[in-house]
């Protein structure tokens, strides 16, 4: 028996010589004779070729492995959006709940205003059983100079002007920022030379930009001042405001540096003795000013008061990983009524 490959099979034979097949008919070619018109034995295949069936099998495993890892993909990136969609949605109630907080230390401050408490009780800090805890301050904001007291109905406010100068000296910081501040705030575009600045200044910066020409907003426009620093801005900042309008100084509320700056020549030690005499306030203008620490100070009635209009909230809250500061300004009316006309948020954070 005789074994033969073809085609991938190993073709075993029962005749000893090689096949071949003539007319129709199989004939064995042997040494010694063979076999005529005896038909042999069918041929078989006892293994079959593998190359194309493998082939076909890895192809099919790699398309398997490949569907099963984009699945993967598509449900991590399912599994990850849905993650930032509920962070999403818990970071919205939960800044949503805290603009409530901030709205009820809003009430307080204004309930305690109405009430003629203000200053009995200025600060407040509560926490609460589900995690948040929340402070506010009230501060009054006429205790401070208002920076829009310098340009009265288009002019300069030469005594606001000379008080603005006296803080400025008094913080040893440059007096020539009040003409930069006055050409920010007049409505012409006239440079107040030396140490002024106008559109044409401000156009050279990078990124450009123009003077406002109308009231401050915000005390931190200053940043934007011709000439001022961070660390002049940082410096200026605790004793200045900015409401729309002539707001006086209230001398019952007056820091020692604002009170200073009233009149010149007035020294630290005689600043905190008119300090401390309005610790008991003083009920109209005229009791002030003929006080024993006052009398001969130098110190006018103009820009002055006992009473103040505009104050201001700075609170926070704090819920879990969420944080939020704000700033309300509120407006007290002779009438008791009390208003905001200001709110902004100072700060945000969630974790």
């Amino acid at each position: 028996m005789r074994a033969y490959k073809s085609a991938g099979c190993i073709i075993y034979s029962p005749h000893p010589s090689p096949l071949t097949r003539e007319e129709g008919a199989f004939t064995t070619a042997s040494k010694g004779g063979g076999y005529f018109g005896r038909k042999p034995k069918p041929l078989t295949c006892t293994h079959k070729a593998g190359s194309i069936t493998d082939a076909q099998t890895g192809v099919a495993l790699i398309t398997v492995l490949l569907v099963l890892a984009l699945a993967t993909v598509a449900v991590v990136s399912m599994s990850s959006e849905r993650q930032l969609d509920i962070r999403r949605s818990e970071n919205m109630l939960r800044n949503n709940q805290a603009w409530e907080y901030a709205h009820s230390l809003e009430q307080w401050a204004m309930q305690r205003l109405q009430d003629q408490q203000g200053f009995s009780q200025p600060q407040v800090s509560i926490e609460e059983n589900g995690g948040v805890a929340m402070h506010a301050e009230l501060d009054d904001l006429q205790s401070k100079l208002n920076l829009n007291n310098l340009i009265v109905e288009g002019r300069d406010s030469p005594n606001d002007v000379k008080r603005l100068q006296r803080l400025l000296k008094q913080l040893k910081l440059p007096v020539e920022l009040t003409d930069a501040i006055l050409d920010w705030l007049d409505a012409d575009s006239d440079i107040r030379y030396p140490f002024g600045a106008e559109d044409e200044v401000y156009s050279r910066k990078n990124p450009p930009y123009r003077t406002s020409n109308r009231w401050f907003s915000d005390v931190s426009e200053l940043m934007l001042v011709q000439g001022f620093s961070r660390p002049m801005y940082e410096t200026l900042r605790p004793y200045v405001y900015a409401v729309e309008g002539y707001a006086p100084i209230n001398v019952n509320t007056a820091k020692p540096e604002i009170l200073r700056c009233l009149a010149d020549d007035i020294s630290k030690d005689r600043a905190e003795s008119i300090y401390r005499a309005a610790g008991k306030p003083f009920r109209k203008l005229t009791e002030f000013l003929q006080d024993e620490a006052v009398n001969d100070s130098g110190i006018g009635k103009h820009g002055l008061t006992v009473t103040s209009q505009f104050y201001q909230l700075t609170g926070t809250v704090e819920q879990g990983r969420l944080k939020l500061g704000f700033l309300t300004q509120l407006s007290k009316q002779n009438e008791g009524l009390v208003t905001v006309i200001r709110r902004q948020r100072t700060g945000w954070s969630h974790g």
